[in-house]
């Protein structure tokens, strides 16, 4: 391993430890000697990578956002296969790793509570998947793949459906995620065939 892959590999290393104590006791409960601790490094190597717990957070914040930037990369045929192929794309990443369900737990603690600096906070709101997905709702409606009813409601439904699949699998990888048609099946207009 290169010197350029062993600094990546501990970088790495030290943002899952952050992501799980972030997880297990939030962030203002995680103190850096905990981090170091979890990471398997001293504090003061920590520091050299991470000068300070806010720069870890922001760092996580940038991970989770570019995360959430993942539906506006689905090309579409119609409303209902958006659906159908973010969740599909999240499903097997999450499968394949496991940091990308947990990072559904922080961002959302993140952005529901007040114990997060309020800079990094703002950050983290910046992108609004639901607001963003609602347009896919109504287009889906337009052609004929997704129920009639409030679009706004409907992605909504959509979203928290999938942060509960997430938490669950962030703390119980055993039981597996759902057949993609089954969580796309809510929003699907009956008498859509396609």
């Amino acid at each position: 391993m290169t010197r350029k892959e062993q600094k990546e590999a501990r970088r790495t290393q030290i943002i899952q430890a952050t992501l799980d104590l972030f997880v297990e006791r939030g962030y203002y409960g995680t103190k850096t000697s905990q981090i170091s601790r979890r990471a398997g490094i001293s504090e003061g190597l920590l520091f050299h990578y991470f000068p300070t717990k806010e720069i870890l957070l922001e760092e996580l914040i940038n991970i989770g956002l570019r995360g959430m930037r993942m539906p506006m990369q689905v090309k579409a045929e119609n409303g209902l296969d958006f659906f159908r192929q973010f969740t599909s794309m999240l499903f097997s990443y999450v499968k394949e790793n496991a940091f990308s369900a947990q990072m559904f737990l922080f961002m959302g603690h993140v952005v529901r509570t007040d114990d997060i600096p309020e800079k990094l906070r703002s950050l983290a709101v910046s992108v609004d998947t639901v607001a963003y997905c609602q347009s896919w709702v109504e287009a889906g409606q337009r052609d004929g793949s997704i129920r009639e009813g409030n679009p706004m409601v409907l992605s909504n439904m959509y979203w928290c459906s999938i942060h509960g699949m997430m938490e669950q699998y962030a703390h119980r990888p055993e039981i597996p995620l759902p057949e993609v048609d089954w969580v796309t099946d809510m929003l699907r207009n009956r008498t859509f065939t396609g």
